[in-house]
This record gives C-alpha cells, sequence and structure tokens, in this order.
C-alpha cells in the first residue's frame, strides 16, 4: 500500500510539474496575438452588454469615460 501512496504522489506531481512552461521572449510574439485573447472581439462583450441593459433597463457603467461632473 505504501508503494501506491508514492507512486499516487510521484504521478501527481509530473502532472502539476508538466503544466509549467518557460517562455523565450521571441515566442511571447506568438502568444499576445489578438487570436489567442480570450476575448476575440467577434461582438460577443457588445451582446454581453445589450443583454444586461435589456434585464437591469439601465445602460452605461462599462466604460472608464466622465470624471463625474456630470458634463459628458
Amino acid at each position: 500500500m505504501d508503494r501506491r501512496w508514492a507512486a499516487l504522489i510521484a504521478l501527481v506531481g509530473v502532472v502539476v510539474a508538466s503544466g509549467c512552461a518557460t517562455i523565450a521572449p521571441y515566442e511571447r510574439e506568438a502568444l499576445a496575438r489578438p487570436e489567442m485573447q480570450m476575448e476575440s472581439g467577434t461582438g460577443l462583450s457588445e451582446l454581453l452588454d445589450h443583454s444586461v441593459a435589456v434585464r437591469e433597463a439601465s445602460t452605461g457603467g462599462f466604460g472608464g469615460a466622465g470624471g463625474g461632473c456630470g458634463c459628458n
């Protein structure tokens, strides 16, 4: 039984360690491409904003515009 626990711990260690990777600086360009982003800009965020506005019966609050003075 002790050997099984050691093998299980070793297996878990290998699986956890395999998720770590070192990225060279020249490889970061490929990972920073727009296709690799979680939000691809296909209009999904606009659709989500619209659905929130319809559900909450209000709009706005998603951008950084305005300074609170009411002049925007």
